[in-house]
């Protein structure tokens, strides 16, 4: 931008123009910018260093940029550079020489850091909106299949039968911890760097905490340097929103196996699935995949991040303009995805009868029979080797657990009586389980009950 060069005696190659500029990443922070220079004229005019007469103009000229550009009637200008110098020179065209006041006590360095961080700010908003939505979806389908029962999988093995609701209801856990996550690190974001100027600060009468407080931030910058050179809050959030697209992704991969033709434990209605180019029978889980791989990117751009600020020295570095677009892109694709993967259970059926059947594998009551061994004072490790040679026996014999003779079972641990052929079903092994936090049905209910109060 020519009029911040009248120190140097040739313009700056076009190629490197367009290379330094960051117009494309910046419109996302015009309303972010305005609403700091709002605050910033605020806090100049409380110090004398504006009349209230030039503040009301600015103030005034600001606004009605912001309103001309959410109407579509203000478009930024790439030769300018950036949003911010964008909007200077639309102030000046709009309100005059007064224009010309706004700047006083700031640098691009911290009037840049303070976009990023209301843009932020408003970003974790958005996501806590769309976690919630989610996690009541999940609370939603959870309670509407509280009757449906599956086989839990350790290790992607047939491990014991679970209600589904129990498995639903794991999600809206690792969602509970996401919104935790988000709802701290505000604190953190919700700090004004402004008056910190490029790095030391200024000898003129400036009040942060003033702007900090217009603004609705609860704290202001204690170091100058680290107010306009850090960026962790940044990657704070990157991180929050990777481990909440983790999660996603998680669920992703749980439901597109769930709806296999080889399990066939759940179905996707037509509005969540697409066509095949070639094969006419083909209905594919699209939406879901894609959370799955955006979710991926998200872990990319963390590290991208990461990576940038690592090799930083102390001070502004022009290199944190590239923490912008990892920001923007990210915020964008987690909303998408929280709010897709909401759109997908509301559309989401479950197959009981498959499910059932599948949980019915007898296999699968083997660690009752340990229990039940237990329950008769039986050692644990003694219990757990008896069992595991009963399931050998049954699988030599190529009969199932619940197929074998009593006096069979006695051959390994003479404890089995006629009451242990009660533990096959898998409805009474749900109904068994008694332990906090457990899948026993009494103890679903609950955590339906508690969820649905929150």
């Amino acid at each position: 931008m020519e009029v911040l060069r009248k120190a140097f005696s040739q313009k700056l190659d076009q190629a490197l123009t367009e290379f330094v500029g960051s117009i494309d990443a910046d419109e996302f922070l015009i309303e972010a910018d305005i609403r700091g220079s709002i605050a910033h004229a605020t806090m100049l005019a409380d110090g004398g260093l504006l009349t209230a007469a030039q503040a009301d103009n600015i103030v005034g000229g600001l606004q009605a940029i912001l309103d001309l550009y959410k109407a579509g009637d203000f478009k930024l200008n790439p030769a300018f550079e950036d949003v911010h110098m964008n909007v200077e020179k639309k102030l000046q065209e709009l309100i005059g020489e007064d224009a010309l006041r706004l700047h006083t006590a700031r640098s691009r360095n911290d009037q840049v850091a303070l976009d990023i961080r209301l843009y932020a700010l408003g970003c974790i908003e958005a996501n806590l909106n769309d976690v919630n939505e989610l996690v009541e979806t999940i609370k939603v389908v959870a309670a509407e299949n509280i009757d449906a029962i599956l086989p839990g999988y350790t290790h992607l093995q047939r491990a014991q039968p679970v209600h589904f609701a129990h498995a639903l209801l794991a999600f809206v856990e690792m969602l509970e911890r996401d919104k935790a996550r988000l709802k701290d690190l505000t604190k953190r974001v919700a700090v004004s760097p402004l008056g910190a100027g490029a790095q030391a600060g200024t000898g003129l009468n400036i009040d942060p905490a003033l702007s900090a407080k217009l603004l609705g931030m609860p704290s202001h910058f204690a170091n100058s340097i680290d107010a306009v050179s850090d960026r962790d809050f940044v990657a704070e959030y990157l991180f929050v929103a990777a481990m909440c697209g983790v999660h996603l992704s998680q669920m992703a991969e749980t439901l597109i196996i769930y709806a296999s033709k080889e399990f066939g434990f759940i179905s996707f209605s037509d509005a969540v699935t697409t066509a095949s180019s070639l094969m006419p029978q083909k209905k594919n889980p699209d939406p879901v995949e894609l959370i799955r791989g955006k979710c991926g990117s998200m872990v990319g751009e963390l590290v991208n991040v990461l990576v940038t600020l690592k090799g930083l020295p102390l001070g502004y570095n022009r290199d944190l303009q590239e923490t912008k677009p990892p920001l923007i892109k990210t915020a964008k694709e987690i909303g998408n995805c929280l709010r897709v993967m909401t759109v997908v259970l509301q559309c989401l059926s479950v197959n009981k009868e498959v499910t059932l059947k599948a949980a019915g594998d007898a296999e699968m009551i083997s660690t009752d029979l340990v229990e039940y061994l237990v329950n008769k004072g039986i050692p644990f490790r003694k219990a757990h080797e008896d069992v595991s040679a009963l399931v050998a026996h049954a699988r030599e014999s190529g009969q199932t657990l619940n197929e074998l003779s009593l006096s069979a079972c006695q051959s390994f641990n003479q404890a089995f009586e006629d009451d242990l052929f009660q533990l096959f079903d898998p409805k009474g092994s749900l109904q068994a389980k008694t332990s906090p936090g457990s899948t026993g049905t009494a103890k679903v209910k609950e955590a339906l009950a508690k969820a649905a109060k929150i």
